[in-house]
């Protein structure tokens, strides 16, 4: 089948294509509050969950944080009228996303490792506050990697 287009109707096209791709990753941008909440949701997982508390309880901070996570989604969608995991973006940005938990598995472990066998209370809060900010730091980078690979930087 021949293409029936003039070339500056196949140009103009293209640029409309370009131009809705770069709208489209100008909303990709988190509020201010969006990592610092994140972060706060996922250290306090971490924190109850590696400290000695009733399994009951565990469970009622589990429904905490998965409420937490879903208004923090459903308000990403609202602002930016679209939702990107991180998963499936680029290369860059699944590179990144792989870091982080990588990251974040290291923490948890060692974490776990000092407390092992130990009367150590502090280790929970602590592991959980340094999971807090690594979320909270990692998370913006992460979505700036992700808006520049959504605008075809490389």
């Amino acid at each position: 089948m021949e293409s029936q287009l003039d070339p500056q109707a196949a140009r103009a096209a293209l640029d409309a294509v370009d131009q809705s791709r770069s709208d489209m990753a100008d909303r990709l941008v988190a509020p201010w509050w969006y990592h610092p909440l994140l972060g706060v949701l996922v250290g306090g997982l971490v924190t109850v969950a590696t400290a000695d508390i009733p399994f009951q309880a565990l469970l009622g901070v589990i429904a905490v944080y998965a409420a937490g996570l879903a208004a923090l989604i459903a308000a990403y969608r609202r602002k930016a009228r679209v939702w990107v995991g991180f998963w499936d973006g680029g290369p860059k940005t699944r590179r990144s996303a792989g870091l982080l938990f990588a990251l974040l598995l290291v923490i948890l472990v060692a974490g776990a490792t000092v407390s092992m066998g130990a009367e150590i209370t502090w280790t929970a809060p602590v592991t959980g506050l340094v999971v807090a900010v690594t979320m909270t730091l990692w998370g913006r980078r992460l979505d700036a990697i992700a808006r520049a690979e959504a605008h075809g930087a490389s």
